[in-house]
């Protein structure tokens, strides 16, 4: 269980659940006693007496497992000289960003840049020239009021004293 998890994808446990793992299926969970405690990361083994059993022999009153979607499952390579887009959030797309075709498995042009439509996957050209920008804790900066900030995509971000605008 040391590979990052997406938020999105943990749901919570039900009887099916507890089937698979009667079946002899290992189940990825995580288990709390309520709203304001952490989640601990275990094997699901089983429900009594209301709670739900994990690999310790404890009792939980709370219980998630992890259900990645199939179309996450099976991201497509972007292939050489391409990346991704992100998700969760979802980057933006450009005009000149391809579209994933399932059907025909290939790579497609878009029409317009814009949200990502749910479950489908585009990809954007890294121009060997122009470096992706890096992580944020790499670069030493402080912002100060007033300061505009232009990104990629066109927008502008205004830091004041109390946070930032997007404008």
């Amino acid at each position: 269980m040391s590979e990052q998890k997406i938020e999105q994808f943990w749901r919570d446990a039900n009887a099916g659940d507890i089937a698979k793992v009667m079946r002899g299926e290992k189940v990825e969970a995580r288990f709390r006693d309520g709203e304001g405690t952490s989640w601990y990361l275990r094997k699901l083994i089983g429900w009594n007496t209301g709670l739900f059993r994990c690999d310790r022999a404890e009792g939980w009153k709370q219980c998630q497992v992890y259900d990645p979607q199939q179309w996450w499952l099976d991201k497509p390579d972007p292939g050489e000289g391409y990346r991704l887009l992100g998700k969760f959030p979802d980057e933006d797309k450009l005009g000149t960003d391809e579209a994933w075709n399932p059907e025909d498995a290939k790579w497609q042009p878009i029409a317009r840049g814009g949200e990502q439509e749910y479950a489908a996957w585009y990809r954007r050209r890294i121009d060997p020239n122009v470096p992706e920008i890096p992580d944020s804790s790499s670069i030493p900066f402080k912002a100060y009021d007033g300061l505009e900030i232009i990104l990629p995509n066109g927008k502008k971000i205004k830091t004041t004293l109390k946070g930032f605008e997007v404008l």
